[in-house]
């Protein structure tokens, strides 16, 4: 879990996870006041509380001792965590690690065999994540932290290791990453130090950045580059030394122009088309795509997921119908919560959906990873959850080979509201509510609503499905 971040201008772990997302907050969380960021939302609430009462979880199982820091005194924070070294403990909780401008709070630092600085042993750096994947970033904040251990027991330790949601250990050599370290670091410093510019640009990152305020208003008001899907970071600044800043110059410029300019110009005819089709409102450069024709009937599942265990199924959601998007049978919807509620929304999925070979269509990597994810959890048979998950037709790139549409990120909620001609999403509008909803349902005095929202919420999902497959239809080969 991410740890708060002291008010310095130090650099410390969560740089790097902000560098990995958007340089550019490290240069608004380094020259702006931190009382202009956008407050935490409930959806932003829960997930840190997510992660911390799992992070608190740990460390009592653990029992490792916990390093205080008292009126943002990091460097007597630090004397302690050297003093807990020193005395050898088995393990730190919440240790800090100073070394000039650098600074880290690794959730647990472990000791291991072999001499160091600090006696006949050293320690290994970890992290507690409530995701139950391994991520880069992850492990970057880990390697920064080993950096700063070697300051202080004069070895580097060979390895670290992230704690994740399922309670397992991922392990891995901060050797092997040290290079890639070092050099996001060194721009990490740059930025925070003023020595590198930077600039606001639209991604899917922004729903929930804290300085969102701050650079989302700007962007949309004068139609920036940025938010043309597609366009990288690089480019845009390649592009805007050729005078290409906005959507409006995207769609007008020249390939031989800024191929005599010396600017990069593969794949800029598609992205001449994303921009025309943000400005006109309209897909542009319609294809066909090749989906399964001739089944009898139909069907459609949206599974939603906790953000940070990508397979736990809160909301699972299906449909029947005629083939080509035609009109729907008969839907259906299951909360989750718990294992007993994901096995039977599983089983109330596979009856729906019956044993043969009909298509099932779905959007994005998400809902097949939760329905196998649901089938392990209810024991289904391997060879009976695969002949199911082979029938899975993902509309997703589907989408994006059938035309350019008026949408900034392709997500769900801006394609089903492109299918359904209805206005689209605000920009950098998290996607996270449904989960939000379901938080405080567990929690509600009077959850019905709440229930009936989230069915509502389904139903309508299995509807913007069958509408965009009947969009793909007409375009079928």
């Amino acid at each position: 879990m991410a740890n708060p971040v002291p008010e310095t201008t130090r650099v410390v772990a969560s740089h790097l996870y902000d560098f990995a997302a958007c340089e550019h907050r490290i240069a608004l969380d380094t020259r702006l006041d931190r009382a202009r960021r956008t407050p935490p939302d409930d959806a932003m609430r829960l997930l840190a509380e997510h992660g911390r009462r799992f992070e608190e979880k740990i460390a009592r199982e653990l029992g490792y001792p916990e390093v205080r820091v008292e009126e943002d005194d990091w460097e007597r924070a630090a004397r302690d965590t050297l003093d807990l070294m020193r005395r050898g403990e088995r393990g730190i909780y919440q240790g800090v690690l100073l070394d000039g401008r650098r600074l880290a709070r690794p959730d647990l630092l472990e000791r291991a065999d072999g001499e160091s600085a600090v006696g006949s042993w050293h320690y290994v750096p970890g992290d507690v994540k409530s995701a139950v994947e391994a991520r880069s970033d992850g492990a970057l904040q880990v390697g920064f932290a080993g950096l700063l251990l070697e300051a202080v027991q004069r070895r580097h330790p060979a390895h670290g290791f992230l704690i994740l949601g399922d309670g397992s250990r991922w392990w891995f050599e901060t050797g092997s990453i040290r290079r890639s370290l070092e050099d996001s670091l060194e721009r990490v410093e740059a930025i925070a130090e003023g020595r590198e510019d930077t600039f606001p640009f639209f991604s899917r990152h922004c729903g929930r950045c804290r300085w969102r305020d701050a650079c989302l208003p700007g962007l949309v008001a004068r139609r920036d580059a940025s938010l043309v899907w597609g366009l990288t970071r690089t480019r845009r600044s390649v592009y805007a030394r050729h005078g290409i800043g906005t959507v409006d110059d995207l769609a007008r410029s020249e390939a031989t122009a800024l191929r005599r300019a010396g600017a990069p110009t593969d794949g800029l005819e598609s992205l001449k088309r994303q921009a025309r089709a943000l400005l006109d409102g309209k897909a542009v450069a319609v294809r066909a795509v090749d989906l399964p024709e001739g089944a009898p009937r139909e069907h459609y599942v949206r599974i939603e997921t906790d953000p940070l265990d990508p397979g736990d199924a809160f909301l699972v959601a299906w449909g029947s119908g005629g083939p080509r998007g035609g009109p729907l049978a008969e839907t259906g919807v299951a909360l989750g919560g718990g294992p007993a509620e994901r096995v039977a929304a599983f089983r109330s999925l596979a009856a729906a959906l019956g044993g043969g070979r009909e298509p099932v269509f779905h959007f994005g990597r998400q809902t097949a990873r939760a329905l196998d994810s649901l089938g392990r959890e209810a024991r289904i048979e391997p060879a009976v959850l695969g002949a199911l998950e082979g029938r899975l037709v993902d509309l997703s790139p589907a989408v994006r080979n059938a035309a350019a549409l008026p949408v900034r990120l392709y997500r769900f909620e801006e394609v089903a509201a492109f299918a359904e001609a209805r206005p689209l999403p605000e920009p950098g509008e998290p996607d996270d509510a449904l989960f939000v909803t379901f938080a405080l349902l567990r929690e509600s005095a009077d959850p019905d609503p709440l229930r009936e929202r989230l069915s509502a919420a389904g139903r309508d999902a299995v509807v913007s499905l069958r509408a965009l497959r009947r969009f793909l239809a007409e375009r079928a080969r």
